[in-house]
């Protein structure tokens, strides 16, 4: 169980940085801005989205909050700890395996993105009426969890320096919180920029959210999603090895 000392530690660390009133406020304003905005602002005039545009919006603000955080934690975790404090080499001296590395921190990244994205949902269930959560969207918004938590682990062992996250940030993360689906449909999109969008994990972590019943597809959706997931751990540890 030696994941679970690398869990602890990060969790530790994230303690710290949680105790701080501004750090709590930084990691939800921007979702907490967009339900309000875009809930007040545009649900009037969307009338075509099954279930109501609120309880749509809200499970893609679900989605993108859970995707920041736990990539942010691990992947700041790992690039901070390598360039800055250097503590990241001191943890791979220490007799544990890069597969338990890997998983002690990206438990914590996943940890991070719950509360952040349950923080979100309570908010849009108090003022917005929101349903809960069906089985399939517990279960993609966890799977999307390991998916982003595990991505920032790659990205933080793959760059060079501190300031290249930003860059990835700009390029991968900013438009998947875009095209993904999050705020409006994907039937909206031209055709080839759906086929392109509908195999990114936020995309298939949006589909499973708003799934309220079993599917082939959905069933599809949580392989695919599963499979990218896994791609991305052989990755990490290849790099980390």
């Amino acid at each position: 169980m030696n994941f679970l000392a690398v869990y602890m530690r990060e969790m530790a660390l994230l303690q710290k940085k949680m105790g701080k009133l501004g750090y709590i406020f930084s990691a939800v304003m921007f979702p907490i801005i967009y339900l309000f905005a875009f809930g007040m602002g545009i649900g009037p005039v969307m009338n075509n989205i099954h279930g109501g545009y609120l309880p749509f919006l809200a499970k893609g603000m679900l989605s993108i909050t859970v995707m920041m955080n736990a990539f942010q934690q691990t992947s700041l975790s790992v690039s901070v700890g390598r360039f800055y404090f250097k503590t990241f080499q001191t943890l791979l001296l220490s007799p544990i395996s890069a597969f338990q590395v890997i998983l002690g921190i990206t438990l914590a990244g996943v940890t991070r993105g719950f509360i952040a994205g349950g923080i979100i949902y309570i908010i849009a269930m108090v003022f917005f009426d929101v349903p809960m959560l069906s089985l399939w969207g517990f279960l993609g918004i966890l799977l999307s969890a390991f998916c982003f938590g595990i991505l920032g682990i790659a990205i933080g062992l793959w760059i060079k320096n501190p300031d290249a996250l930003s860059s990835v940030i700009n390029f991968i993360i900013t438009p998947m919180t875009f095209f993904c689906g999050t705020f409006f449909p994907l039937y909206n999109l031209p055709d080839w920029l759906q086929i392109v969008v509908g195999i990114l994990p936020l995309t298939l972590a949006n589909n499973l959210l708003r799934t309220e019943v079993f599917s082939v597809y959905s069933l599809l959706d949580m392989i695919y999603l599963i499979i990218i997931t896994l791609i991305l751990l052989v990755i990490s540890r290849y790099q980390l090895k």
